[in-house]
């Protein structure tokens, strides 16, 4: 009985995302576009999908510290609940840094494969929950940037078990899987010793560097658009009058959320000095 009412959902939210967008169905299972726009966040849908699931797949091509660090507390609760889950990642354009490699090595309760997949590029994440399995795909690594601020599309779908698209997925990721590498301390030391002389990636031929050298030109060129929110505008200004009346230090208090961070950035750019050191605590 239980199962038909979840088939029936389930049917009538494929029917509204891909027939008739007018019928009203339960928000559980509604197929949405996940963009970091208004309301729909790639985080919060992430986050939500773990709390409720059995055990959780992530194939990404990119991590960061600052992706993990949105989960870590999740994942710590998640462990003393016996969830477990596995990650599967790689090398790819060196973009993950020997240190991510480290803080993943630390979650007791998520195994982390990684794989030779040449040009592996893949984004998603697939939740099996008691009578049913989410999935989230489509443009988000695990960063984030990328599950907070960038402007991403990633679908998020719900299927039973027997569901093809689902299964289509599951037998991609392991037949990934069963031919990675699994992360390890010597797989880290020997990456380490690589990244350190090698941190470009030069032996993919010319097409991976020019992937990198658009992604930095873009990023470069993005964050030289940014201006400065009135806070900062306002703080910036009273640091200038400070340096002209020959001060060597200042203090800025702000609360959470309004901008320090971009504020630091923009003093720097004004500034110009010939060196600079930015400490922050973060995990």
């Amino acid at each position: 009985m239980v199962q038909q009412q979840l088939i029936k959902k389930i049917e009538s939210s494929l029917y509204k995302g891909f027939i008739d967008q007018s019928r009203p169905v339960s928000a559980q299972f509604k197929p949405k576009l996940l963009t970091n726009k208004h309301q729909e966040n790639v985080l919060s849908t992430l986050l939500q999908e773990m709390k409720t699931c059995l055990s959780f797949t992530f194939s990404v091509a990119f991590i960061t510290e600052g992706g993990l660090a949105t989960l870590k507390t999740l994942l710590y609760d998640l462990n003393r609940k016996g969830i477990t889950g596995r990650i599967l990642t790689s090398t790819f354009l060196n973009f993950n840094q020997p240190k991510m490699f480290q803080e993943l090595l630390k979650l007791n309760n998520v195994e982390v494969r990684l794989t030779s997949e040449r040009g592996f590029h893949s984004k998603g994440y697939i939740f099996e929950h008691a009578d049913y399995y989410s999935l989230i795909v489509g443009s988000s690594n695990l960063t984030d940037s990328a599950l907070k601020a960038n402007y991403e599309w990633n679908v998020f779908l719900t299927s039973l078990e027997s569901g093809e698209i689902i299964n289509h997925f599951k037998n991609q990721f392991e037949e990934a899987w069963s031919e990675a590498l699994p992360l390890n301390e010597e797989w880290i030391a020997n990456y380490n010793q690589h990244y350190k002389i090698q941190p470009f990636v030069k032996s993919f031929g010319s097409n991976t560097l020019d992937l990198k050298t658009e992604y930095l030109t873009n990023a470069l060129a993005d964050s030289l658009t940014i201006q400065p929110n009135k806070m900062q505008t306002d703080a910036l200004e009273q640091l200038k009058k400070l340096r002209v009346k020959g001060a060597q230090k200042g203090l800025i208090i702000s609360a959470t959320g309004t901008g320090k961070t971009f504020l630091s950035a923009f003093d720097v750019r004004n500034f110009s000095p010939k060196k600079m050191l930015f400490i922050v605590h973060r995990e």
